[in-house]
């Protein structure tokens, strides 16, 4: 036999050997996949915003707290200005006609508290 009828007879062999394989998605499983893909894709969107939305909550919320820090810290400022012990002494003064007492009349009782 010669060189071309060896081919000729090898090549008719291997397309003898090889049956023709049905496509491997059949007509049932491609809408199947589809669907899949599809409520895959809607899952993913609602995810998405749901993300978006929960981190702009979480914007709204740091804000929210820095400005009650911020009152916080007026607050403090205001208790510190109204307790100061010049105030104190002057309204005591001026408006209840208070006195301190003399130092010779003032007696110290210990054994009380860290005192004693």
């Amino acid at each position: 036999m010669s060189r071309q009828g060896l081919r000729e007879t090898a090549a008719r062999r291997r397309s003898a050997a090889t049956p023709q394989a049905e496509p491997a998605l059949s007509g049932s499983l491609v809408p199947l996949l589809l669907i899949l893909v599809v409520i895959s894709s809607v899952a993913l969107v609602q995810s998405s915003h749901r993300a978006r939305k929960l981190f702009s909550e979480l914007q709204d919320l740091r804000q929210d707290a820095l400005q009650l820090e911020e009152e916080w810290g007026r607050l403090l400022l205001e208790q510190s200005t109204w307790a100061s012990p010049d105030r104190v002494q002057r309204l005591a003064e001026d408006e209840l006609g208070m006195t301190a007492p003399d130092m010779r009349k003032v007696i110290m009782v210990r054994g009380y508290g860290k005192a004693g």
